[in-house]
């Protein structure tokens, strides 16, 4: 009888694996909301024609951005253009 249970080294190795690409994905998953935030406050120093024209208010840039640091703002910013321009349309 063994105090210490043997493991397999294929079950280590592919548990390492599990974490490596877990940690790859949330790494990836923080760069690309940095990347998109940026992007959003760059389209807070447009001007007000300039979003209007792409169905934003500056309320909306404001809002998206003022959320929590782990939401995507472009996504929230995409849904409100979208609402904006069909309600516009008066559909």
């Amino acid at each position: 009888m063994a105090i210490i249970q043997k493991t397999s080294t294929g079950e280590f190795t592919t548990r390492i694996g599990d974490a490596a690409r877990l940690f790859t994905a949330a790494v990836r998953a923080i760069a690309l909301t940095i990347v998109n935030r940026r992007a959003a406050r760059r389209l807070a120093d447009l001007p007000d024609y300039l979003l209007n024209d792409i169905g934003l208010k500056r309320d909306d840039v404001h809002d998206a951005l003022n959320r929590d640091w782990r939401c995507d703002p472009t996504y929230l910013l995409a849904v409100k253009s979208a609402e904006n321009i069909y309600r516009s349309k008066g559909r």
